[in-house]
């Protein structure tokens, strides 16, 4: 599955994963500008938990509002950027664009 990884050391990762089963992503500094390291697993979370984590990430990075806006699948990822230990909010190439082709049919 294609997802979308938010506030990966400030940056909005694409990353192929299989729900549930752990992986290693790194993009150079070349790709992104600055080298990163993802380990970890991509799971379902509760609403609960879910909205917890955007809220997190938005405390810690106010760019990622927008996120809010999630409401289908409920995905985390729980592991390490860059060796620190993180919990972030994540969306489905899928998703994503649903929600993004209703914004631009709402929009006309």
């Amino acid at each position: 599955m294609k997802v979308f990884i938010y506030n990966v050391d400030g940056l909005t990762t694409p990353v192929e994963v299989e729900l549930g089963l752990p992986f290693k992503f790194r993009c150079t500094e070349e790709e992104c500008g600055r080298e990163i390291v993802i380990e970890g697993i991509v799971r379902l979370a509760s609403e609960e938990e879910f909205t917890r984590t955007i809220e997190d990430t938005i405390a810690e990075n106010s760019d990622f509002k927008k996120i809010r806006e999630i409401t289908a699948k409920m995905l985390i990822f729980e592991g390490k950027v860059n060796g620190r230990e993180v919990r972030l909010p994540v969306e489905s190439f899928d998703d994503f664009a649903k929600r993004f082709l209703d914004e631009v049919l709402v929009l006309r």
